[in-house]
């Protein structure tokens, strides 16, 4: 059973938007979460009903891939202006409908960004500190942190087409990590690694993925020498499989 705490917000959610892009629907489920401030037995008990990842979890139950709940299924979808929007095969909808619907997803965009930068925060926290690092400091977009004999500054960038790395600088003897999130289409991350893959190696820099719907971290663009980190990866051989099948021919 999904607490009050995160079945209440998410029903009202699916009662306002009928159908939803399935990215916001995502994001939404992550806010909620976060929203509710769940202690650790109720983290516990949906954990065990979900899996260790709560929002994917809820997420893909959604989807029609996990445990029922007294919420709606959204499988089915369709695409519009490249993106997908979920809704329920019961119900009939009309033109205008799916155009209002894709109207009112243009308009909650800057929101959304906001939830997924800070969903990025999160995940980078929660994974660095699985892998035995510490906080030391945050602030304007980036965050520090220490291990023995090891530091890191991370930053989280929204989408692959605003990675700039003529921002990021790397220090002596401190990783510098950008995470990313995955898309809904390859093509983005084809282009950035054939246009600036090698430049951004030649840096120093990691690039890394964060999935949300599975809640995974891997690596895309440089390699960790860290094998606290390598163990976290949930496909720690990404950035070599990319290198190795997105090169031009004769490189």
């Amino acid at each position: 059973m999904l607490t009050d705490k995160i079945s209440g917000p998410l029903g009202e959610l699916l009662k306002e938007k009928e159908i939803i892009a399935r990215c916001e629907l995502l994001l939404r489920i992550y806010d909620i979460v976060r929203s509710a401030d769940l202690n650790e037995q109720e983290k516990m008990e949906l954990s065990g009903t979900v899996g260790e990842m709560i929002a994917p979890g809820i997420f893909a139950a959604l989807m029609g891939e996990g445990p029922f709940f007294n919420l709606p299924k959204l499988d089915t979808y369709t695409q519009m202006n490249g993106r997908i929007f979920h809704f329920l095969h019961t119900r009939r909808y009309s033109r205008q409908d799916f155009a209002s619907a894709s109207s009112r997803f243009l308009r909650s965009l800057p929101e959304l960004k906001a939830i997924l930068a800070q969903c990025l925060t999160d995940r980078m926290k929660q994974f660095m500190s699985e892998a035995g690092y510490t906080l030391a400091g945050e602030g304007r977009g980036e965050m520090t942190f220490t291990a023995e004999r090891r530091r890191a500054k991370a930053f989280v960038v929204t989408s692959v087409r605003n990675l700039d790395i003529d921002r990021y600088n790397p220090e002596p003897g401190t990783d510098c990590i950008i995470l990313l999130p995955s898309g809904e289409s390859v093509e983005p991350f084809i282009q950035f690694f054939r246009e600036k893959g090698q430049a951004a190696e030649e840096k120093g820099l990691q690039i890394w993925i964060c999935n949300l719907e599975k809640g995974t971290v891997d690596p895309f663009i440089g390699y960790t020498t860290d094998l606290d980190i390598y163990n976290q990866f949930s496909n720690p051989r990404l950035a070599e499989m990319v290198r190795s099948n997105w090169r031009r021919k004769g490189e």
